[in-house]
């Protein structure tokens, strides 16, 4: 029952987080107060963009929080330039724990919430809620979600790469596809193309190609 509430949410406000995620969910940021969910392989680019979200939060708000299940290293945000003293890593090693602080962390009202994996059903409905009373932007980042929360979630995104980008021999970044295979906050707007570099001491993720329809422009942003 906790699961259907996300299609009875009430209309919702926009966080925009300055990359071209903004655009993809049709209501110019991310959702507030609601769960966003990209999926995809591990090499699809999907964990970077997320992390590039994370930044962009540590600069927006005073609280941005990662749910941790033991893969999370905060040096791999340092090209994204964050805002330190804003970040908490919440390190959970088992699901139960990780559901449990998600859901309390979202009640609380901290301004970015990023789950780097599942959590158990029961606690989806508590995260859900209280998400909705605060405002929480929440981001999942998974490789295949569970019929739960791919159903407790109000967008998603699909990540699938299409190549990598080489430069005289060395491994410089990636272009992805970005599928909206789910919104409950806006028309769905198709799939558009992504480029993430690996630059020495930065990264960026711009939209490599307007794909998604005919009126829409190419929208970049270089975090």
């Amino acid at each position: 029952q906790a699961l259907t509430r996300a299609a009875e949410l009430p209309p919702t406000q926009p966080w925009s987080s300055g990359t071209p995620v903004d655009h993809l969910t049709g209501i110019g940021g991310l959702p507030r107060g609601r769960v966003a969910l990209f999926t995809g392989s591990g090499t699809s680019g999907k964990l970077t963009l997320a992390l590039a979200l994370l930044a962009s939060a540590t600069r927006a708000f005073a609280h941005a929080v990662v749910i941790d299940g033991g893969g999370f290293d905060p040096w791999t945000l340092t090209s994204f330039s964050p805002e330190p003293g804003a970040l908490t890593v919440v390190r959970a090693p088992a699901p139960e724990i990780a559901g449990e602080a998600a859901a309390t962390l979202a009640r609380s009202g901290v301004g970015f919430l990023l789950l780097m994996s599942e959590i158990p059903e029961h606690w989806l409905g508590p995260l859900e809620s209280g998400a909705n009373r605060s405002g929480t932007v929440i981001v999942g980042v998974v490789d295949t979600p569970s019929r739960a929360l791919a159903h407790a979630s109000s967008f998603s995104l699909g990540f699938s790469r299409s190549e990598w980008i080489w430069d005289r021999g060395q491994l410089v970044g990636l272009r992805t596809s970005a599928r909206c295979v789910k919104n409950r906050v806006a028309p769905p707007l198709g799939e558009t193309e992504l480029e993430i570099c690996y630059r020495l001491g930065a990264q960026s993720v711009t939209e490599a190609s307007p794909r998604v329809s005919e009126i829409e422009q190419c929208v970049s942003a270089a975090v």
